[in-house]
């Protein structure tokens, strides 16, 4: 063999290995993708399946809680448990003329749903309480509608509700209450949705704010005794006003609830008091006052003419404010003067003689009332006797 033989079957030899090993390499990589993808498919699949496992552990679990807050398998001892446990619950929480009527129910896959048809009569506090112990017995049911008609001239509700509870396959007794009742609402107990919702009027029109009706600019005397009585009307008539001080009042000053603002200035100056008056709705609206003070120095005493002496016997020291009440949407005081067993109901500019004192009533507040005597305001609270009521000041600065 030739030289050139030689280097040319070297040559040859050298592709042939070349493209043998070419191809081995690649049957080699081919087989370890295959096994790779093989090895993530199987993970994946492990992992579907252990994903499935979990899935059906947490319903069967879900399952044993549902059974536990449902009724039993047996239609009839849960139609019958339910219904009475319903009417005990509305009987104790003051439902009248309670009627319960089972409707046909349905099944769908492993329940049972039972449903009610409920009507009676209520009154709002009454119809809270239900619903509140209705929900706190936390089993698997629920409202499916709820109408309220109020009664005419009454605080009486016409009630008619719908509801549906389920039934389990598997569950076989009934649910004892202390097993499954809630001692608290997401929103808190009992009387934290009594306060709510009962103080809202919901077949009324939107509450509306109370409108100031009393002076915005009034004077004092310098370190003498200085009262102001704050007045505002309501558009909702049955609601009541109260007033609270708002921002920073000088030092001393007090101002009560009914309106009535005592305090003794120290210094000379203007006074710019900050005043809200709030209705008593839920949510309440409320308004806001300045009343400008300005503090001068006080008035010579005029000389008054000597009055005569009273009586030791005055029937103004026995005679009392027993009530202030609302007769006919007009406010009355009650004076009850003892001597003469004599009962006065007297209203906004009534007059009135008793004993040595003469005057008129100016205005009637809820156990407080304000009588005018010789020139001066005073207030006369419940059971004070009419002698003692309080002066507030001349009548001419109201």
């Amino acid at each position: 063999m030739t030289q050139r033989e030689r280097s040319l079957a070297i040559l040859v030899g050298i592709c042939l290995l070349s493209v043998g090993g070419y191809y081995f390499w690649n049957q080699y990589s081919s087989a370890l993708s295959t096994r790779d993808r093989q090895i993530d498919t199987l993970r994946k699949r492990l992992g579907d399946e252990d994903f499935t496992q979990k899935k059906a552990e947490m319903a069967i679990d879900r399952l044993a809680v549902y059974r536990q807050h449902a009724l039993p398998e047996s239609i009839r001892a849960s139609q019958s448990f339910y219904q009475e446990r319903l009417r005990e619950t509305l009987e104790t929480t003051g439902f009248r003329d309670v009627v319960i009527k089972p409707l046909n129910g349905r099944r769908g896959g492993n329940h049972y749903q039972h449903m009610f048809t409920i009507s009676g009569r209520a009154k709002m506090e009454e119809l809270v309480q239900f619903t509140y112990e209705f929900y706190s017995f936390n089993i698997l049911h629920k409202f499916t509608k709820l109408t309220m008609i109020p009664v005419k001239e009454s605080d009486m509700l016409d009630i008619s509700m719908n509801v549906s509870v389920l039934s389990i396959d598997g569950a076989e007794e009934v649910p004892k209450p202390e097993d499954v009742r809630i001692p608290q609402l997401t929103h808190g107990k009992l009387k934290d949705y009594s306060e709510t919702i009962v103080r809202r009027n919901l077949f009324a029109q939107a509450n509306k704010p109370p409108v100031f009706t009393s002076k915005e600019e009034v004077e004092a005397e310098l370190e003498r005794s200085f009262r102001h009585r704050f007045s505002a009307s309501d558009p909702d008539r049955k609601d009541q006003v109260s007033f609270f001080l708002t921002g920073d009042a000088p030092e001393g000053m007090e101002l009560s609830e009914t309106g009535s603002l005592k305090w003794t200035p120290s210094a000379l100056g203007e006074y710019k008091i900050q005043v809200e008056a709030r209705d008593n709705r839920k949510p309440p609206k409320s308004t806001k006052q300045e009343l400008l003070v300005t503090v001068v120095e006080p008035a010579p005493e005029p000389m008054r003419e000597t009055t005569p002496r009273r009586p030791d016997f005055d029937e103004a020291k026995f005679t009392y404010l027993t009530g202030t009440v609302a007769v006919g949407g007009q406010p009355k005081a009650w004076l009850n003067n003892r001597p003469k067993n004599q009962q006065l109901r007297l209203g906004p500019g009534d007059t009135f003689t008793i004993g040595s004192l003469k005057g008129k009533v100016v205005d009637v507040k809820d156990r407080e009332v304000i009588i005018e005597i010789e020139g001066d305001l005073k207030v006369l609270t419940i059971g004070q006797p009419l002698a003692d009521a309080a002066t507030m000041g001349p009548a001419s600065d109201l």
